[in-house]
C-alpha cells in the first residue's frame, strides 16, 4: 500500500521496482573515471536515496566524487544524468 499505520507515524521506505544491475553500474563507473581522474577499477559506485525505478547513484575515487541521477526502465536499462 505503502502508508504507514497512523498509529504509530511510522513512514515506510520507498518501494524499488527497478535497480541499476552490475553492468549498469559498471557504466556509471566508466563515466565517472575520466571526471575524476582515475582509472575505472579504482572507482567505485553505491546507489544512494532511490524510489520506484529512480534515483542517485554516487562515483567516488581517491577521495573526489560525482553524483548521477539515474532513471531505469528495467534493471539493465537505465538513463545516468550527472547531477553535480
Amino acid at each position: 500500500m505503502g502508508c504507514g499505520s497512523s498509529r504509530n507515524g511510522e513512514v515506510m521506505e520507498p518501494v524499488i521496482m527497478s535497480a541499476p544491475d552490475d553492468f549498469v553500474m559498471r557504466d556509471v563507473r566508466k563515466s565517472a573515471a575520466p571526471i575524476l581522474g582515475c582509472q575505472v577499477p579504482e572507482v567505485s559506485a553505491e546507489i544512494g536515496p532511490w524510489a520506484g525505478s529512480e534515483g542517485n547513484v554516487t562515483a567516488y575515487c581517491r577521495g573526489l566524487q560525482i553524483h548521477y541521477y539515474l532513471r531505469c526502465i528495467t534493471n539493465h536499462q537505465c538513463k545516468a544524468t550527472i547531477a553535480d
